[in-house]
């Protein structure tokens, strides 16, 4: 225990950092905002140098409201901290830690402790907050130390962190602290990075930016004067050991500013963390019980957060972009309180109806002043391109908007960050509607498929799944988690010797449907599957919406929602799929019924845009389930002589055999057709390739006018004018056709010609088939050379 000084002693009077911190808190009490450091409730108490009361951590403590009562926040405030065994200032700070967790006041689960910090470190940013964020997210002590240890989840870095602060623990202790102390030391605290160094910092911009929404319009230029006056208050409390809640900063603030009412948003604080929390449950992180950390990844992504204010998280279907999502969420959530958005739960025709279903009272910017005091303050949309209602996508365009008028700091950097997931094909979709240019340029977060280390990992925890490893035609199945946590489920594959044909996902998606959903027991199976068809039918009129179960066997209903294959409302009788991919299976069953009358069947339906995935699964399955491609062609030709249809599903149906780990085999099958009539259909394909299997080139935008920039329906065709190819559908693609292009008729040149063009530029310069498609070129010019010679002879 530190010996009791006097304040002055204690306060550090020269301490301009850590009175710009204490001003920070002092701005958030003004403003009832969500304190930096805890994920909930809004500040109600400031109090400085508590030594004398017997705080260990005596810099700062942070009593905010919750509605079951209070959390304290308990802070020692260090310009710089170096993190190591033999540091004397590090050891005086965890033990100080230490006797706080071990205080009689403190209480698990709800109050924090830990360590402001002013320099930034990388080690701190990606891996120690790694650790205490899987120490929040762990269930018990054994789950948390069985991520750390599993090898290729966490790293060399995180573990001896873990060593250091257990050694200490140790020896404050006087004996082994148990798993169980660890754990709950590690969740309980945290390490908090400001950024005061200097004047139009970070952090110094924000909190004037936020003690702006304090003044009045006509005194808005005073919110620096504001901050200054609040570091002088930190400092005199830093000496004197003072403490303020709202109404006692605020007297003693009036005699130099008119300051506005502060509006409590409490409440509604609550009631969108309530949301954040219905939209995460869903979201699994695990396979087979084991949690996947991807910790690479997300060292990736958290860099991202402080380059951008709109980051996409992209990817093929099943990849995990949702859990990426989530586990960012938890990290955040070690700051501060974020709000979360499904698109899959988000209701209304703008900002103002939604907030009316969450029953907010507050308007959207004093929300997001509330929320603002982490020091990246994120919102995130899990599932954007799963919005497809013109209201519910004004939701998120009325956010953005509101996002915008949020000033930039000085360095032009802005506050907050928007982070949302989407299938990687359906990214020109969602860019057509979403005002993105509110924002700026977005960045990219690639989901990759598993890696071989993640794979082994698995593995080790499910041996049941590792006779598939030796099978190399199931790599691409057992690279994607959302498969092989299917493939993990011991109905899917009750003898690993004995093995369906799993290498695609059609066929994944027929042997899920007869030996999850149908099993074993007839009776209830053809329950679930009539359930299922039922669900199935109502969601390709209005694909990604709630939807209803009537008439049903109550058994049949249990055992889909306890397989997570349908999720039921918190609060009504409506039901969604436990995972899109899931729901474009039952919609390619349904679609597949009405096959021969499909175009009709579309019109009739309103050609949903949802669809569009399912209808070129119902292509894939033609492909691969046929000894040759009439059927598919069949289907193309009805739907190509339908000719009030939008192109786009003909388009779906042409491309089908891309989107398959069959690519090459089902092109090879289609040969005949593609190539009939002057190779037609092969030409609208590699168009197709050209224009649709690729996504906005956001580069160019420093090329544009401010008003260019501004016009979406401008701005997104030039982006698209000079495009990135999707690689995964771009390379087999590619490769088959260098294969085969000597036995093509030559009226696919002029197409081919523009794919090696995009292929050669776009392509890193190591990449496959750029020596070929070079060797090609320079044949065909001497070829031109050669018959322009003979024609003049």
């Amino acid at each position: 225990m530190k010996k009791v000084a006097s304040p002055i002693s204690t306060g550090g009077a020269g301490s301009d950092y850590e009175n710009r911190v204490g001003a920070y808190y002092l701005a958030a009490l003004l403003l009832q905002a969500v304190p930096r450091g805890q994920e909930a409730g809004v500040t109600r108490e400031v109090r400085f140098q508590r030594l004398y009361e017997g705080e260990p951590l005596d810099d700062l403590i942070i009593v905010s409201e919750l509605q079951v009562g209070e959390a304290k926040l308990a802070l020692q405030i260090k310009r710089d901290l170096t993190f190591g065994e033999k540091d004397e200032t590090f050891d005086e700070v965890i033990q100080a830690c230490w006797e706080t967790f071990k205080s009689s006041e403190f209480h698990i689960g709800i109050d924090r402790f830990g360590i402001g910090i002013g320099l930034y470190s990388k080690n701190i940013d990606e891996y120690y907050q790694s650790v205490l964020t899987w120490a929040r997210t762990s269930t018990d002590s054994n789950d948390f130390l069985k991520r750390i240890n599993q090898q290729n989840l966490a790293n060399k870095t995180q573990r001896s962190f873990i060593q250091l602060i257990r050694g200490k623990l140790d020896t404050y202790l006087g004996s082994n602290v148990t798993d169980d102390e660890l754990w709950d030391f590690l969740r309980s605290m945290v390490i908090l990075h400001f950024d005061f160094q200097r004047d139009g910092s970070r952090d110094y911009s924000y909190t004037v930016e936020m003690v702006n929404h304090l003044l009045n319009t006509d005194k808005k230029t005073e919110a620096p004067q504001l901050f200054t006056e609040l570091v002088d208050v930190a400092a005199q409390a830093n000496r004197t050991a003072g403490s303020f809640n709202a109404d006692i900063l605020r007297d003693k603030l009036q005699a130099k500013f008119a300051l506005l009412s502060p509006i409590n948003c409490r409440s509604d604080l609550e009631k969108i963390g309530e949301e954040s929390d219905f939209a995460l449950r869903d979201i699994r992180v695990d396979i087979g019980g084991l949690t996947l950390s991807r910790t690479a990844l997300i060292v990736d992504a958290l860099e991202k957060l402080s380059e951008a204010s709109l980051i996409e998280i992209v990817g093929s279907s099943g990849v995990g972009k949702s859990a990426v999502l989530k586990t960012l969420v938890e990290y955040q959530r070690g700051e501060g309180q974020v709000l979360v958005i499904s698109g899959e739960r988000i209701t209304g025709t703008g900002w103002s109806s939604y907030a009316s279903t969450l029953q907010l009272k507050q308007p959207l910017n004093k929300l997001l002043v509330a929320l603002s005091g982490s020091s990246r303050p994120t919102i995130f949309i899990d599932g954007i391109d799963r919005i497809v209602d013109i209201g519910k996508r004004a939701v998120v365009n009325d956010l953005l908007r509101t996002l915008a008028e949020v000033p930039l700091s000085e360095d032009g950097s802005r506050h907050w960050t928007v982070v949302f997931s989407a299938r990687e094909e359906d990214l020109q979709d969602v860019y057509l509607w979403l005002n993105w240019q509110a924002l700026g340029k977005p960045i990219r977060l690639q989901v990759p498929e598993l890696t071989v280390e993640e794979l082994q990992s698995i593995v080790e925890h499910s041996p049941r799944l590792k006779p598939l490893l030796s099978l190399s035609q199931l790599s691409p199945i057992l690279k994607n988690p959302l498969m092989l946590r299917l493939l993990e489920d011991p109905r899917m594959l009750p003898n690993p010797e004995d093995l369906p044909p799993v290498a695609t996902e059609i066929e994944v998606s027929n042997v899920w449907w007869e030996r999850v959903i149908i099993g074993q027991n007839l009776i209830v199976g053809e329950a679930r599957e009539q359930i299922l068809i039922n669900l199935g039918e109502q969601a390709v009129k209005s694909p990604r919406t709630r939807l209803r179960i009537k008439n049903a066997d109550s058994e049949a209903v249990i055992s889909l929602k306890l397989d997570r294959i349908i999720i039921k409302d918190p609060d009504r009788r409506l039901f969604r799929f436990g995972h899109d991919l899931l729901e474009d299976w039952v919609m390619l069953r349904v679609l597949n019924e009405y096959r021969e009358e499909l175009p009709a069947y579309l019109k009739e339906l309103g050609e949903p845009f949802g669809l569009l995935r399912s209808v070129q699964l119902v292509g894939v399955a033609l492909l691969e389930n046929h000894a040759t491609a009439e059927s598919w062609i069949n289907l193309i030709e009805q739907v190509e002589q339908a000719s009030e249809l939008s192109p786009r599903w003909r388009q779906a149906l042409l491309t089908a055999p891309l989107v398959s780990p069959r690519s090459s085999e089902l092109l090879d099958k289609a040969e005949s057709p593609l190539i009939a009539d002057n190779a037609r259909r092969l030409i609208e394909l590699m168009v197709a390739i050209r224009t649709l299997e690729v996504m906005p080139n956001f580069s160019l935008m420093s090329l544009f006018t401010e008003e260019e920039l501004r016009s979406s329906d401008r701005l997104m065709p030039l982006l698209m004018s000079d495009p990135i190819p999707r690689w995964s559908v771009w390379q087999p693609f590619m490769g088959w056709l260098l294969k085969h292009l000597n036995d093509l008729p030559t009226t696919v040149r002029p197409e081919v010609v523009k794919l090696m063009e995009i292929w050669q530029v776009k392509s890193p310069t190591d990449s496959i088939y750029r020596k070929e498609i070079g060797e090609i070129a320079i044949a065909w010019l001497n070829e031109a050379e050669g018959e322009v010679g003979n024609a003049e002879i």
